[in-house]
């Protein structure tokens, strides 16, 4: 899976872009296949024998990326998701095109572990519903994000003391700092949500964690309203409801 995910990503880059590959708690072996697929962007190899998770092994990534000054845009996927064709192009374009612009979402398709569609994944294209969008869910698809450097560079990291909700809680931030946001409507990318994807986001951790995340975006943000209060409730609620029910739901709401 994550060859596809290099050489899909490598297919709209140039020789001048650099592709980071982190592997969090091993070793990747045959890493010159890797190499092969991402020909001819140079891949970077980061190896943890220690499992430090998702945030610590991205902030380390952007505090190594941050050294060189001529990077100025950071894009981002998972190592089981798949770019499509243009991707890394179209997002750089819109972005070379809007110079307000600092953390660019874009659409995606979701598909099942064997490759199949499930569902198209929009959202919010415009910076003010973006931030009306943040207190009732999470408004940017995190695989498909690219981002300008100076995000980082101001100070931002992905916090280290929550789970699951780290591009969220990033998102937040980003508002509170006054970045910018936007989405571009185009599926730019497959990503794989497998038959364990409920079950995963089920229970009372999962439950607390998105309720602490939305309280933290309706109160930062300044957008205490009944509406948003009851919405963080009705998510909490549905942590809680068994994996069937929430997958039919996620349907029906998306």
């Amino acid at each position: 899976m994550a060859l596809r995910a290099i050489s899909s990503t490598a297919s709209s880059l140039t020789r001048q872009d650099v592709i980071y590959l982190r592997v969090d708690g091993g070793t990747l072996p045959q890493a010159h296949e890797f190499r092969a697929a991402a020909d001819p962007v140079p891949l970077m190899l980061r190896e943890s024998l220690e499992h430090t998770g998702l945030a610590d092994g991205l902030n380390q990534l952007i505090d190594e990326v941050l050294q060189d000054a001529s990077i100025t845009l950071i894009a981002r996927m998972d190592a089981d998701d798949e770019s499509l064709p243009g991707r890394m192009e179209d997002q750089r374009h819109y972005l070379q095109a809007h110079n307000k612009v600092d953390i660019l979402g874009t659409a995606c398709r979701e598909v099942d572990e064997h490759g199949q569609y499930l569902q198209l994944k929009r959202m919010p294209s415009h910076h003010k519903n973006i931030i009306a969008a943040l207190p009732r869910r999470n408004p940017i698809n995190h695989p498909t994000v690219m981002m300008r450097s100076r995000v980082f560079s101001g100070g931002l990291r992905y916090r280290l003391d929550v789970r699951r909700t780290e591009d969220y809680h990033l998102w937040i931030s980003a508002a509170r700092a006054g970045y910018e946001f936007a989405n571009l409507d185009q599926p730019l990318l497959n990503f794989q949500r497998d038959s364990s994807f409920f079950q995963r986001r089920s229970g009372w951790r999962q439950a607390i964690a998105d309720f602490h995340v939305r309280w933290r975006a309706i109160w930062e943000l300044r957008q205490i309203t009944p509406a948003n209060l009851l919405w963080a409730m009705a998510a909490f609620v549905l942590r809680l409801l068994p994996a069937n029910i929430q997958s039919f739901l996620y349907r029906q709401i998306r």
